[in-house]
């Protein structure tokens, strides 16, 4: 076959690739980040996680300081992850029971550190056999047993991944 006929046939290819999936086109940007950060501990989770990322991979020091921060971000993209930058002490409370959030101030993370928790529900999920959701950077969650919240929770989990430098 000579060159023209095979670039001509490659290029029909990608115009029928091209054609297929525009008809099935997926979830929006702003769908996916919404169902990213669908959560109060996920979007604490995700902001902490662009706050250490903007700030030498060091975390806030405390609530305050995440709340500067976020309304120095733009406000519709703080919106599209359900942030509302005018009721952000509603954001520090677990939406099924109210409870405020337990977050792990001043942790310092590094660009190749595996995800870490840094926000914990206040109280176990009586309908997740006493489970408690726990954030970790980047906006992952799990449901975790007592035994595994208290040692996230001292960060004594932190560095069991092959280091031993805590986090704080």
């Amino acid at each position: 076959m000579n060159l023209n006929k095979t670039f001509t046939i490659l290029a029909m290819i990608a115009l029928l690739s091209l054609s297929f999936s525009a008809c099935n086109r997926g979830p929006s940007v702003d769908q996916l980040v919404a169902q990213a950060t669908d959560s109060n501990v996920k979007r604490i989770a995700k902001v902490y996680t662009i706050f250490m990322l903007s700030h030498d991979w060091q975390g806030p020091q405390d609530a305050n300081e995440l709340k500067e921060f976020i309304l120095k971000q733009n406000n519709d993209r703080m919106r599209t992850m359900g942030i509302d930058p005018d009721n952000l002490d509603s954001l520090f409370l677990n939406e099924r029971d109210e409870q405020p959030l337990k977050v792990r101030w001043k942790l310092k993370g590094s660009p190749t550190a595996p995800p870490f928790a840094v926000v914990f529900e206040s109280t176990p999920d009586p309908e997740q056999e006493q489970k408690y959701l726990v954030g970790f950077t980047g906006s992952a969650t799990r449901q975790v047993d007592q035994s595994e919240y208290d040692r996230l929770w001292s960060g004594e989990a932190d560095w069991e991944g092959g280091t031993s430098d805590p986090r704080r």
